[in-house]
Formats: C-alpha cells, sequence, structure tokens
C-alpha cells in the first residue's frame, strides 16, 4: 500500500516536473484497448471455426456413451438372444461372389469363394426414438453370440451341411433396429454338368441357401440377387447370367423356404480346342493315308498301329474329364469312338491288302474280290482294272482285203493290282468319312455355341 501510495506522487511529481510525461501515458492506455479490442476479435474468429469444422453432434459420441446403450439395449431390455423379433421374419440374401475357384465336371461339382448379404429387423434394438443416443451413435456393432441370428444353411453343399455360422464377421446394427450380417467362405456345391457339347459347353450351377429347423411360418426368405462387385474373371469359365428362384421345400408336414441363386458359366474353349480337338483331326487325317504307302514298304502296319495308339491316348485324356453318368452323351465322344473304330479298320484292311499283294499269282482271284474291283472302278471312276489291249493288227498289202481284225482281249487281274485298287479305293472313301464327319461335329458345337 506504501509502495502504490509512493508511486502515484512520485507520477505526479514527474508530472508536475515534465508535463509530457501525461501524453505518454494517455499513447499507452490507447495502445492497451487496442490490443484487448484484438483479442476479443481473435476469440471469436476460433469459436466461429470450431463451430464450423467440428459440430456438436460429431463431438459428442463417447465410449461412455455406447456403452450405456448397450446396457440399455441388452441388459436393462433383457434381451433374449434365443427369441424371434417377430412371428415371421422377414430376411433379405444376397450372393456375392468373389472368384470361381472350379467347376469339376467330372465330379459334378462348383467350388466358389464369396460371402452373403444377410439383412433383418430387430425391433428390440431400435434406438431412433431415444433422444439420448438417436443422433450421437447411429450405429453399433456386436456379434451373434448376443444378438438373434437366423439359423441357414447351404442345401446342396457336398463337403459340409452345416448352419452358417462365424464369430469373426461383426454383425452391425443401425439405430432402427436393422441388422446386416456378411458371413464368408469357399462353398463347394453339386452341379448337374451336360457334357453334350463338350468342350464348347454352358453349365447351369446354383447355390441353394435354405432355412434350417425354421418353417415359413417362422421365416420369409428374399433374395435381392447377385452381386459380382468383387468378382474376379475365371480363365477357363465366362460368367453370363445369374438368375434368382425362391421356392419352398417339404419336410414332412412343414414346407422349408429356400432361395436358389443360379449362375450361368460358358467355357472359354481356346485351351481344349488347341490341345484336344486340333489334334485329334490331325491324327485323323494321317490314319486316311495308312492306304497311299505301298506294301513293300514294310511300314504300313507300324503306321497304322501307331494312330491307332494315339486315338486311344486321347480318349482316354477326353473320358477323364467327363463325368461317370449315361445322362448325356458329348459329340466329341462320338467323334473319338468313330476315329477309333476307323483306325482299327484301317490296321485290319492294311492287314487284307498286304496279304493279297503278297498272294502267288498261280492262285485264283475270288469272284467277290473282282466285284470289289469293278464297283471300285466305277466309284472312284478311275481305271485301275488294267485292260490289255492286243497290238493293232499288221495289215500287210499281201493279205486278202476280207480280212477281219483280231479282237482285242482282256486279261484276268493279278494281285498285285487288287492290292493298289483297295488302296486307292479305301484312301478316298476313308478322306470322305473323315472329312464330313469333322465337319457335321464341328458345325454342331460351334452353332450350339455361339447362336443357340
Amino acid at each position: 500500500m506504501h509502495l502504490l501510495t509512493g508511486n502515484v506522487w512520485l507520477m505526479k511529481d514527474v508530472a508536475a516536473t515534465d508535463p509530457s510525461c501525461c501524453d505518454r501515458s494517455v499513447e499507452f492506455r490507447s495502445d492497451s484497448a487496442f490490443y484487448n479490442v484484438m483479442s476479443v476479435r481473435m476469440k471469436i474468429l476460433a469459436f466461429s471455426f470450431l463451430l464450423i469444422f467440428f459440430r456438436p453432434g460429431d463431438a459428442a459420441y463417447s465410449y461412455g456413451l455406447e456403452n450405456d446403450l448397450r446396457t440399455l439395449l441388452f441388459t436393462t431390455n433383457s434381451y433374449n438372444r434365443f427369441t424371434r423379433p417377430l412371428l415371421n421374419v422377414q430376411i433379405s440374401a444376397q450372393l456375392n461372389i468373389m472368384s470361381l475357384n472350379s467347376l469339376s465336371m467330372k465330379d459334378q461339382m462348383m467350388t466358389l469363394a464369396g460371402y452373403f448379404t444377410l439383412e433383418w429387423s430387430d425391433a428390440r434394438l431400435d434406438w431412433s426414438t431415444n433422444p439420448t443416443y438417436n443422433s450421437d451413435v447411429p450405429v453399433i456393432y456386436t456379434s451373434q453370440d448376443y444378438v438373434w441370428i437366423p439359423s441357414l444353411v447351404v442345401s446342396n453343399s457336398v463337403e459340409d451341411l452345416a448352419v452358417i455360422s462365424d464369430n469373426t464377421v461383426v454383425i452391425r446394427v443401425t439405430n432402427d433396429g436393422t441388422l446386416n450380417w456378411t458371413p464368408g467362405g469357399v462353398y463347394q456345391t453339386q452341379c448337374s454338368t451336360d457334357v453334350t457339347y463338350y468342350p464348347f459347353d454352358t453349365q447351369v450351377c446354383s447355390v441353394i441357401l435354405s432355412t434350417w429347423g425354421y418353417t415359413s411360418i417362422e421365416i420369409t426368405l428374399n433374395s435381392t440377387g447377385v452381386d459380382l462387385s468383387y468378382y474376379e474373371p475365371d480363365g477357363e469359365w465366362e460368367f453370363i447370367s445369374n438368375s434368382v428362384t425362391t421356392t419352398t421345400r417339404t419336410s414332412g408336414q412343414n414346407s422349408m423356404p429356400q432361395v436358389s441363386f443360379e449362375m450361368t458359366f460358358k467355357r472359354r474353349p481356346v485351351y481344349q480346342v488347341m490341345n484336344t480337338i486340333l489334334p485329334m483331326m490331325l491324327l485323323g487325317l494321317l490314319s486316311c493315308f495308312v492306304f497311299h504307302l505301298h506294301p513293300d514298304s514294310g511300314e504300313k502296319i507300324g503306321y497304322s498301329l501307331t494312330t491307332l495308339l494315339a486315338f486311344a491316348v486321347y480318349l482316354t485324356i477326353v473320358s477323364a474329364e467327363m463325368p461317370t453318368t449315361s445322362l448325356h452323351t458329348a459329340y466329341l465322344s462320338v467323334y473319338l469312338v468313330i476315329m477309333l473304330t476307323m483306325g482299327v479298320s484301317a490296321v485290319l484292311l492294311s492287314l487284307f491288302i498286304i496279304n493279297c499283294h503278297h498272294t502267288k499269282e498261280d492262285k485264283p482271284i475270288p469272284n467277290y474280290i473282282e466285284n470289289l474291283c469293278s464297283a471300285s472302278k466305277k466309284i472312284t471312276c478311275s481305271n485301275c482294272c488294267k485292260k490289255n489291249v492286243v497290238n493293232d493288227m499288221e495289215k500287210s498289202e499281201k493279205l486278202e482285203t476280207d480280212r477281219t481284225a483280231v479282237d482285242a482281249f482282256q486279261p484276268e487281274l493279278s494281285w498285285s493290282e487288287v492290292a493298289t485298287i483297295l488302296d486307292r479305293f479305301f484312301f478316298k472313301l476313308y478322306l470322305i468319312v473323315f472329312f464330313g464327319l469333322t465337319i457335321i461335329v464341328l458345325l454342331i458345337l460351334v452353332i450350339h455355341y455361339y447362336i443357340v
């Protein structure tokens, strides 16, 4: 107090002795007021910035608030996860395909990776009318251990027929009581394949989702289709289309709802054409040229046996891809069997031709062989049967003018000529059968693949 009083008297003395001091004091007070006003303005600007970028609703969420909401929903309201939300629960199901792992025709099985999107409503988890939590906590996440979930199963599974369950996948619960669950996995389902047009075939496979235990009275299954947002294209099969069918299956006196997700896949045939069809056609063409080898070459039987074995190998390869069923028969299998039959007959005919070629000339030729040679000549329009015509009659000026010419004669066939005739006939016959059969089979396969 004494210090303050002393300062006041000191200032009076200074003012009395130096009048300019008062002016400096007034300037000091003006600067302080200016800085105070600027400070207030800066605070107002900062507060406005916080209001704009950090709204009260954003900052209202807290761990404690959500914890209180969970306590209210699951403890205070005595939530029982074994009790259905309604008399008839409407469940919306969607299949999300990520990749097609395999489509085995032999095992008649499809394997794909994906997940289901299941959505239903539970009024017990509705807090939209509660102003304390409605806007501050719009959504919470839980697991199947705390809420009621539908008992569903993939009924056409061939590996694991079990109820869909996954504790690692959270369930999203919105404030209006809507639950969204996305359990996923690798599903192996039965697929009845049609191999008629293999390898230009189109297969229709399905994933059937049905209830397990619940009937149509308790649960109604609806579907929103198949989602391909995350689908990765397969190198062997092209995804063409999909369809959804909602039906019911009867179990005793109860009816179970089910949803069938049908998917259509078309095979990409380039690999099979390059590795199966084209080599078989070339082998079939080679089997025709066995009749172009001379019987004295010594390679006629070896050549025909080699092509026959090659056909047998390819028939084994194609049969390994086919299912062991008699419901459908592939055109390609029929083509292979015919080519194999032609290869077997080529071996037998080659033996017969070689035997004819090496038969002694003094042995008479049977009538059926002569008739066969005559028919071959007419069919092939070639002069295979050799005709020897007598030399022109020498007319001598000394002979009488009424002398007639000597008739021409035609000697009998030789065994070597018979072998040549048969080789030419069967060569042309095999070429006609091969090209005709190949064109017919290819037209059937290609027309069905690109037109039907």
